[in-house]
């Protein structure tokens, strides 16, 4: 009997319990779109000048870097939100800038906040992952963009 008690119990619980949230899936949600730069630091060099002129598309699992128009650098990127600070892995497809860099992840970790995303990455090739976001003193690459307006 007590037996038969536990099952119901484990039955009513599984039944009544939600489907688990795809929290990756709902981050790359919210990635969806075109971004603007707004400033960008690569190591302790202020390249927010040349940064401003680009763009940061995502669309479906692909992000497309864009400046002034033209494509710079073609990706696939898949997110971790689990993690503190959340991950993003990017893994260059087509490079325009280097030769070489095709199938190289990009190690990043990304902060999301409505209409502002920040990512700081090392560059493709490179197995260290940031930590904070901090280029200083590193070869990291620090960008803070804003959702582009429709």
């Amino acid at each position: 009997m007590k037996r038969l008690m536990a099952l119901i119990v484990l039955s009513a619980f599984l039944i009544g319990a939600d489907k688990p949230k795809d929290s990756d899936t709902d981050r790359s949600k919210e990635l969806q779109g075109t971004w603007q730069v707004l400033t960008e630091i690569h190591g302790d060099n202020d390249t927010s000048d040349e940064g401003k002129h680009c763009q940061f598309i995502f669309k479906d699992d692909k992000l497309v870097v864009k400046k002034d128009g033209e494509v710079l650098i073609e990706c696939t990127f898949k997110t971790d939100p689990t993690t503190k600070p959340p991950q993003m892995d990017l893994t260059v497809v087509k490079d325009n800038e280097a030769q070489g860099r095709e199938g190289q992840k990009s190690l990043c970790i990304y902060k999301l906040d409505e209409n502002k995303l920040k990512l700081c990455a090392c560059e493709p090739g490179r197995d260290d992952r940031p930590e904070k976001f901090d280029a200083a003193g590193t070869d990291f690459i620090l960008v803070v963009m804003e959702k582009a307006k429709k």
